[in-house]
C-alpha cells in the first residue's frame, strides 16, 4: 500500500488534519485497544512535530508525534489504522521516523508485546516492563546515528 508521510508542528496542522490524526488516535487506542486510564487528548500535542501518512485516497492511516525539543526526542502515539496493523504500514512510519531524527537519539514507551518489531526498526529496549494506560510497555531507545 502506498501510504505519503509528511510532518508538521502543531500550529502548522489545518484544521482537517489534526481531527484526522485525533480521530486515527482515537480508533487506535481508545475503541480499539480500550485505553481509559489515560486520556488520549492530553494536552501535550502543541509541543509536537506530528506525522501524518495518508494513503491514495487522502485517508489518514498512520500517524506520530515527536517531542522535538527534548533529548532525546520523545516518540509517542505511534499509531496504525487498525486494518492496515501488519500489512507493512507500521515499518513505513517508523522508517519515516527514524529518517526524520536522523542523527538524534530518540526514545518512546513501546507496547511491551511491540517489542521485537520496534528492535527490528532500530530500538533497543531498556529495562523492566511498566503499566501505562493499563497496558505492558516497555522503554526503548535508538541512538543517534553515527554513535
Amino acid at each position: 500500500m502506498a501510504v505519503q508521510f509528511t510532518h508538521k508542528a502543531f500550529v502548522d496542522l489545518t484544521l482537517q488534519e489534526l481531527y484526522d490524526l485525533m480521530c486515527l488516535r482515537d480508533l487506535v487506542f481508545v475503541v480499539g485497544q480500550k485505553v481509559t486510564a489515560e486520556p488520549e487528548v492530553d494536552g501535550l500535542d502543541p509541543q509536537c512535530i506530528h506525522v501524518l501518512g495518508r494513503d491514495a485516497q487522502g485517508q489518514m492511516v498512520a500517524t506520530a508525534r515527536l517531542f522535538w525539543q527534548q533529548s532525546p526526542v520523545m516518540v509517542g502515539r505511534v499509531a496504525v489504522l487498525t486494518e492496515l496493523q501488519r500489512a507493512g504500514v507500521g515499518s513505513e512510519l517508523m522508517h519515516y521516523v527514524n529518517g526524520l531524527l536522523g542523527d538524534r537519539p530518540g526514545a518512546m514507551h513501546a507496547q511491551a508485546h511491540l517489542e521485537a518489531w520496534y528492535t527490528l526498526m532500530g530500538w533497543q529496549r531498556h529495562g523492566d516492563v511498566f503499566v501505562e494506560a493499563e497496558i505492558d510497555h516497555v522503554h526503548m531507545t535508538r541512538r543517534a546515528v553515527g554513535q
